[in-house]
């Protein structure tokens, strides 16, 4: 099973049994629980330029970390969460060690803010039964940061960042999340690595 951060939330999925994941190499289970490939200390990290498909927003991703594909967003996610947002998660990266960062991109009716966005997340998520217990919310020039910690189960505490961007468009108004978690206790082995995805990101309007 894995686990996926979204808007603050967690949902967890199988990767092999309900969610059509590509990517990924059909291997047998591994009786190491260890990583195949271990990731660069982050001090040493290279990175991959991105630009979502609209060439509306771009930024650098690790270029260690495992890219993944759910084909089906709907055996991960709530089919009328998807259907409200008209949701698109573009880019899902992992680091084998437990960190992930995702791209998400939401749909909404022209005037929208990113603050009401962000409310709008947290009110379906409390629906869905995904509560999640919000931190600091603040705007760094023109994107909203907000971070969160997510109850994972287990004693566990996830970290979770949400990078919040606005582009307007001719009919609806699009939202891209850029969204980073790790374990709290893990946090700061990451910051450095999240740090540059979130200071490399560009909107082009």
């Amino acid at each position: 099973m894995g686990l996926l951060f979204i808007g603050g939330g967690v949902f967890v999925w199988r990767q092999r049994k309900a969610a059509e994941v590509v990517g990924l190499p059909d291997v047998p289970e591994q009786k190491s629980r260890g990583p195949l490939v271990t990731p660069p200390p982050a001090e040493e990290m290279t990175y991959e330029p991105f630009t979502t498909a609209d060439g509306n927003l771009s930024f650098e991703y690790p270029q260690a970390w495992v890219r993944t594909e759910i084909k089906n967003l709907e055996t991960v996610l709530p089919k009328n969460f998807i259907d409200k947002y008209e949701l698109a998660m573009p880019l899902i990266l992992s680091d084998p060690r437990g960190a992930q960062a995702t791209l998400s991109a939401y749909q909404f009716e022209k005037g929208i803010t990113l603050d009401a966005a962000m409310e709008s997340f947290r009110a379906d998520l409390v629906a869905m039964g995904q509560p999640y217990n919000e931190v600091s919310r603040q705007m760094v020039g023109d994107v909203l940061v907000v971070d969160s910690t997510v109850d994972a189960g287990q004693g566990v505490t996830v970290k979770v960042r949400d990078i919040l961007f606005l582009v307007p468009g001719p009919d609806k108004d699009a939202i891209y999340d850029i969204c980073f978690n790790a374990r709290q206790e893990n946090w700061g082995d990451y910051q450095s690595i999240f740090d540059h995805v979130q200071t490399s990101a560009k909107l082009s309007l």
